[in-house]
This record gives C-alpha cells, sequence and structure tokens, in this order.
C-alpha cells in the first residue's frame, strides 16, 4: 500500500516530464518511466530535480544530454535506452564522438573520462607529461599523481616500523603507514577471521586487509569486480552492494569504477604500469604492443595481471620485446634468448591479433635442426644430415599434422633421431671414416660400443642405405611385441565406474579419463579436442575421434556437454580473456592443456594413462575389426591390424561367417 501511495505521488510530482515521454514515445508505459527515474535518483528530492531540468529542455533526451547540469539526467537516458525507448538518443561524448559514459562537465559540455583526462592535463613540473593535475610544487608547477607518491615530502618516517612511507594516519606518537596504522581486532564480516579490520563505510562490518585487496565474481551481478560486501563464498560488488549511484565515487582516472575514493582503480593501475614498461627509449610503443596493452586491460582479473607484471623477469622481458623496432616479428622473437616467460608473450600476442599464429614447438624444432647440420665438419656429412632431418623428417611431420600444432611427442622423437644420426657422423668423423665410405664392420662396432645412440642412429642407416648415401648396410630395427605392462580388464571397468559416477572429480579429468578407458585415445590427440569435434544429431552426442563419429553413452555425453558449455562461457585460465574452443584449455592464451600436464592429472586420480590405453585397445581389438576400429578411433590401420593379431582376434574370415549367418540376405544379394 505504501508503495502505491509512493508511485502515484511521484506520478503528480513529475507530470509534465510523464507527458513529454508520452508525447515522445508513446510505446512506454508510466510505470517503466517512472523506474528510470529512480534508478537516476534515489531521492523523490533529486527526482524533481531531474524531471524540472528536462522538461525546461526537451532536448537533453535527442542527443544533447551532454550539456546536462545534473549527472542524474544522463543516467534517465541511459535508464530510458535500456528499457527500450527508440526515440530518446544516447549521448555521444562531443570531443571523440564515441558513445562512453560521461563524467565531469568542461567548458559547458560533460565529456568522457578520456577526454576529460586530455581536458584538464597540464604539463607536469616534474616528469614533464601530459597529466591531470594532482598537487602544484612550491613554484606553483602542477605535478601528477605518480610524481606526488614518488615524492618525498608526502611521505615519512612510520614512527612503528621505521619505514619511510606514505602517511595513513597521525597519532600521539606520531605518523604511521597504511600497515602499521591502529586498528582493533575484529571479525571480519567478510571471510570470518580475526584480525586487524576496518569499518566499511560501504557495510559498516568490519573488513580485514586480505579481503580490503580481495577481486572476485560477484554472486549476484556475475561481474568480476573489488569485494565490497557479502560473504567469502558469496562475494558482492559495489553496485550489488549498494546500487545507489551517488553513494560511491568513482575512479579518478577511468570515471567508471564504483569505489569509496577517487583513487586509481585496479585496472587504470594496470593500464599505466604496462604503458610504462612496453614504452620504448624514445617514449613511443609499437602497434602491436598497444594491441597487448588494450587486450591486457579488459582481463576478468586485473589484480592477477598486475601480480604477473610486477614480476621482475617478466618486465625485463616485455622491456626486451618493446625494444624490437620498427615492428615485432617472430623472428626478432626468435633471435631473443627464449624463455617460458618470453613463449608465454608470444602467444598472447597471437590472441591480441598483433602476431598471425605460430606452431612454438616447430619453430624451436627447425633452429635447432639447422644449429645441428651446421655443427658437423664434413661437408658430405651435413648433405646426408640435412636431407635425413629435413626432406625426411620435416616433411612427414608437416604432412601428418595438417595445419595442426605438433605435439612434444612428435618433436622429441624427431630430436632423438636427428641427434642419434649426428652422433654416429661424429663418430665416423673422428675414425677419419665417411658415411659413404662406411663398412658393415664399422657399424656393428657402433651398434656395440654406443648402446643409446646406436639404438636411434639405426633408422637413419636405414634410411642411408635406402637413398644411397651408404653402400648397403644391416642396422637392426626394434620390432613392437605389444604392451609390456599387464593388461587388467577388472581395473579397468572399476576405473571407468568411478569416472562415470564419481561427481567429486573435476569434469575435465573425468571426461578425459574415459576416453582413454573407453576409446583407447592418446593424451596428445585428447589434449586438442575442440567444441567443432562434436556433434549433435536425433538427440544424440558424437564425438569426431576418426573418420567415423562415435555415439557417445549415457552419462558420458553428458558430461561432455557440460564440458563443452563451460568452456564456451568461462574464459581460459590465461592472463588475457580470450575464447576458446579447446575442450581443455590450457593457462596460455589460445592453447590447450598439454599432454605432460594431462597425465599428471589423471596419475592424481589412481589414473595409468599408457597401460590404461593399452588395456582398452587391447580388448576393442578382439571385438571389433580392424577397419572399423582405425575409422573409429583414428588410429592407423597398421596399428589396428597389429593389435588384432595381438588380441587374437582374426577378423580375416568376418564376411564368410556373415554370410553363413545370414543365408538368406546373402542369396538376396546375389539375386
Amino acid at each position: 500500500m505504501t508503495k502505491r501511495i509512493d508511485r502515484s505521488l511521484l506520478a503528480q510530482q513529475v507530470g509534465p516530464l510523464l507527458a513529454l515521454l508520452a508525447e515522445l514515445e508513446p510505446a512506454l508505459e508510466t510505470e517503466t518511466v517512472l523506474a528510470a527515474l529512480r534508478e537516476a535518483a534515489a531521492l523523490p528530492s533529486g527526482q524533481q530535480r531531474i524531471a524540472t531540468e528536462v522538461v525546461e529542455r526537451p532536448e537533453l533526451l535527442t542527443g544533447q544530454a551532454p550539456a546536462a547540469t545534473l549527472p542524474g539526467v544522463l543516467r534517465l537516458v541511459d535508464a530510458l535506452v535500456r528499457a527500450g525507448a527508440t526515440a530518446v538518443v544516447a549521448p555521444l561524448c562531443p570531443r571523440c564522438g564515441k558513445q562512453r559514459p560521461l563524467s565531469r562537465p568542461f567548458d559547458g559540455l560533460r565529456l568522457c573520462a578520456g577526454c576529460t583526462r586530455k581536458a584538464v592535463a597540464m604539463q607536469c613540473g616534474r616528469c614533464g607529461k601530459l597529466r591531470p593535475p594532482a598537487r602544484r610544487n612550491d613554484n606553483g608547477h602542477p605535478i601528477c599523481q605518480p610524481c606526488w607518491w614518488n615524492d618525498p615530502r608526502s611521505w615519512k618516517a612510520c614512527t612503528s616500523c621505521g619505514g619511510l612511507r606514505r602517511v595513513a594516519a597521525m597519532t600521539e606518537a606520531g605518523p604511521v603507514c597504511t600497515r602499521c596504522r591502529p586498528r582493533p581486532e575484529l571479525v571480519c564480516g567478510i571471510c570470518g577471521r580475526t584480525g586487524r579490520c576496518t569499518i566499511s563505510r560501504a557495510t559498516g562490518q568490519p573488513m580485514c586487509d586480505r579481503c580490503r585487496e580481495r577481486w572476485a565474481v560477484c554472486s549476484r551481478c556475475g561481474a568480476g569486480a573489488s569485494v565490497k560486501g557479502g560473504t567469502r563464498d558469496a562475494p558482492l560488488c559495489a553496485r550489488c552492494v549498494n546500487p545507489d549511484p551517488t553513494f560511491w565515487t568513482r575512479c579518478g582516472v577511468c570515471g567508471i569504477t564504483w569505489q569509496l575514493t577517487t583513487a586509481e582503480c585496479t585496472r587504470c593501475s594496470l593500464d599505466r604500469n604496462l604503458a610504462g614498461v612496453l614504452a620504448a627509449a624514445d617514449g613511443g610503443t609499437a602497434t602491436q604492443l598497444d594491441q597487448l596493452r588494450q587486450a591486457f586491460v579488459l582481463v576478468d582479473r586485473p589484480d592477477h595481471a598486475m601480480d604477473w607484471l610486477n614480476k621482475p623477469g617478466v618486465r625485463n622481458t616485455l622491456r626486451t620485446v618493446a625494444l624490437a623496432r620498427p615492428a615485432i616479428t617472430h623472428e626478432a622473437l626468435d633471435a631473443m634468448p627464449p624463455s617460458g616467460t618470453l613463449a608465454h608473450i608470444r602467444s598472447m600476442l597471437i590472441v591480441a591479433s598483433a602476431l598471425p599464429a605460430h606452431d612454438e614447438r616447430l619453430a624451436a624444432l627447425e633452429p635447432w635442426i639447422k644449429k645441428t647440420i651446421a655443427a658437423r665438419e664434413s661437408l658430405e656429412h651435413q648433405r646426408a644430415l640435412h636431407a635425413y632431418a629435413v626432406w625426411h623428417h620435416l616433411r612427414r611431420l608437416r604432412g601428418r599434422l595438417d595445419d595442426r600444432p605438433a605435439s612434444h611427442q612428435q618433436v622429441n622423437s624427431i630430436r632423438q633421431q636427428v641427434a642419434g644420426a649426428a652422433a654416429f657422423l661424429d663418430w665416423l668423423h673422428t675414425r677419419g671414416s665417411t658415411l659413404a665410405t662406411c663398412a658393415q664392420a664399422d657399424l656393428d662396432q657402433w651398434l656395440a660400443s654406443k648402446p643409446a645412440p646406436a639404438a636411434r642412429s639405426a633408422n637413419f642407416v636405414r634410411w642411408a642405405t635406402a637413398h644411397h648415401h651408404a653402400p648397403k648396410l644391416s642396422a637392426p630395427a626394434t620390432r613392437w611385441t605389444g604392451p609390456t605392462g599387464p593388461l587388467d580388464q577388472d581395473r579397468r571397468w572399476a576405473d571407468a565406474r568411478q569416472l562415470l559416477h564419481d561427481d567429486t572429480y573435476p569434469t575435465a579429468d573425468r571426461v578425459a579419463g574415459l576416453l582413454i578407458l573407453l576409446y583407447a585415445q592418446k593424451l596428445t590427440v585428447i589434449s586438442t579436442l575442440t567444441t567443432q569435434h562434436l556433434r549433435h544429431a536425433d538427440g544424440q552426442t558424437l564425438l569426431a575421434l576418426g573418420n567415423r563419429p562415435v555415439v557417445l553413452p549415457a552419462p558420458l555425453d553428458r558430461l561432455v556437454n557440460e564440458l563443452a558449455n563451460a568452456t564456451e562461457q568461462t574464459p581460459s585460465g590465461s592472463l588475457i580473456n580470450t575464447p576458446s574452443t579447446w575442450l581443455f584449455p590450457g593457462r596460455w592464451p589460445g592453447r590447450p592443456l598439454t599432454e605432460d600436464a594431462l597425465a599428471r592429472r589423471l596419475r592424481a586420480h589412481g589414473l595409468q594413462p599408457r597401460q590404461d590405453r593399452n588395456t582398452a585397445l587391447f580388448m576393442l581389438a578382439a571385438e571389433v575389426p580392424a577397419a572399423i576400429l582405425a575409422k573409429m578411433l583414428g588410429i592407423h590401420i597398421k596399428a589396428a591390424v597389429q593389435w588384432q593379431q595381438l588380441s587374437n582376434g582374426d577378423w580375416t574370415t568376418y564376411a564368410a561367417d556373415l554370410s553363413r549367418r545370414n543365408p538368406g540376405h546373402s542369396h538376396s544379394s546375389n539375386s
């Protein structure tokens, strides 16, 4: 009853505004307009002032809102546009012409945060950069906020810890810093821990330092923001703690972030720090680095990004990358000392569209092969090793990849084969011999004296003989005789049942383990699966492991669909936001989870990926013909035949047996 009276009273007070909008937007209901007005201002007095200004200046609703004297007019326009108004025009920034939130007025017009900073910017009397002034020095020259924070005059010795820090409070003993300012021991209203707390002005509840610095996903609106209230399990952002926009102030830099002070927000601090790190000696920034910075500032967790940026190794590597001029290329990055940080930065540049796609493993393999070939002293050996490594191994690898990234196992196998060949050639060179003059006795002596490199060089010897780089030599080949470990079918089904029905395991680990136990998939194949491998037809979920999609049974189909939906809705674990189609996304942007990391996760649950795959493949080969097995599981037909012979599953008489079991069908077909 009270709400009905309040709405009626509000409608009487803003009657002229309702009449104006009824003529301008006849499709909008009165209740919708009143709700937009309440969103623009919480108090009736503020609502009346907004209505009066709009009625006196109707052009504010049709694109002239930057000239409004009350900021509530802008909020009213935004609320009406969100409610479906078509004649009401959302305002553009008068300077840049972009549709952005408008803040403080300048020369009678409200500008966006970026244009406001440019409008009020002055040349800092200390660093010389154009920035909004924070203080003025003794000579009256403006000083920007970063310079004032670094000014020793703004810092004093803390009487508690003795450090020279910014003053947070004045006590009877003297100035104290933020960490040492006196605070009572209270129970934090968010995390429930007992410690030194401050009373939050937003909630009136104690809040510890750890929670004041927390950044989480709001449990109500789902936005990533600084925690202002709620609990540890259900945190709330500023807008959800108190939706009244007049209660909060805004970040002094972007003018967007809702907070209790005008201090620089975490996102703006990240942008400023990153711009300083990426700037070269001349103050400019390469175009690719600007793209990276723009993508970096949009991260969901700027606090995590700030922690990563504050690492000395990361800052030094970014500065080294910034010196690559006039443009940053893969060739320029390859010339730098390799490191995990550099590879991570390269992947972020690729995701930010600053660099084209790049196969890291294959790109690292090619210079290694060139270096290995150049290290040989004999020109004849260089030519033979080049033909073996480049035209035999690399060419075959590129043909198998089909625009997919190379796996660790593929690259490592080539490295071992080429290293074994190089070791054999070096051994020949020390004996004063060459590959062309090598005799069988020399090869036998090499095989007997160097067992480890010899096993890796046998393939090279057979290749050299076949391509006439060496005389007819005989190098032993190791024939695969089957799995070496025990094949435990009972354990396989016990593990499969555990993964199917135990909800305590992560969904990604359950799906990966089941693909091994039920479909004998390799970790290299599982880690590179994408949402494009999934299909849906006639209410069934199909997964393309080979040429013929496999129909997933329940509840595996539900688990795979949950994994695909989580991949599409939730960003990957990388620092910058990137859309991912990988079913098993990795921590680096644009990359899947590595097979080594996936193997560690499965072993933590008691699984043995290699042995479990051998058991599954052994059992499947005994039940399914080799041709069908190869098409469904995506394995080579020769491998399928080998497993079939190993499991004693002889399918050579399958057609004859089928015709004997269905004589009528065979007769009708022949007729």
